[in-house]
């Protein structure tokens, strides 16, 4: 449900780990649905809302970039 589904807050991994369980529950249910159904507005809306994810990835990559640059690059 995307009640259960919440983008942004803290970048953390069990927040980050939290925010993909559900993501994934929410896919499963509304991308399904929405392409069996050929509905263009569903469909944009889940796309708008894989993006959020997306950014909020890409937020938590950054972060744990610079707390952890050996991690990045390991032969440093």
């Amino acid at each position: 449900m995307m009640g259960d589904y919440q983008i942004g807050g803290g970048l953390r991994l069990l927040t980050a780990l939290e925010k993909t369980q559900a993501f994934a529950g929410f896919l499963q249910t509304r991308l399904i649905r929405a392409i069996e159904s050929e509905d263009p507005t569903e469909l944009h809306y889940l796309l708008a809302q894989l993006d959020d994810y997306h950014s909020y990835m890409w937020r938590y990559y950054k972060k744990l970039r610079e707390e952890r640059p050996a991690r990045v690059n390991p032969d440093l």
